[in-house]
């Protein structure tokens, strides 16, 4: 089973977004999005923008934090897995790079505007190190 159908079936995902992204409500604000090219340093801004232009509508509440689950060839350090676009939208890392076996996430706690994330990152790295 890969990761994506393990985290899918295993965790109560309250349900998939109707978006270009592959990607799934899991409480008020939050989401988790499957991202599936390969994710890297040099990439991160694309990304970012990429994140911003396809979650700007009303599908996803004005306030949101984006759980990216995706897969890595790089090393990365716990403060390069978070991003606030120092408007309305939080982005946090979830990368697992299969070469190294290792997982890079960032579990800390943010308190604004309801958009914590810790407890959902643990629980998906506990999934996904059962």
């Amino acid at each position: 089973m890969n990761i994506q159908e393990k985290i899918i079936k295993e965790f109560p995902l309250t349900c998939k977004i109707e978006s270009e992204l592959s990607c799934y409500l899991l409480a008020n604000k939050r989401y988790l999005i499957f991202w599936e090219e390969l994710i890297e340093k040099e990439s991160i801004e694309q990304i970012l923008n990429q994140l911003q232009e396809k979650t700007n509508n009303s599908n996803f509440s004005k306030w949101k934090t984006l759980i990216i689950l995706g897969k890595t060839n790089d090393v990365f350090q716990k403060e390069d897995l978070f991003y606030f676009n120092n408007v309305d939208t939080f982005v946090v890392f979830y990368l697992v790079n299969e070469k190294m076996n290792k997982i890079f996430m960032n579990d800390s706690w943010i308190f604004t505007l309801g958009c914590n994330y810790k407890k959902y990152v643990r629980k998906i790295d506990k999934i996904i190190n059962q």
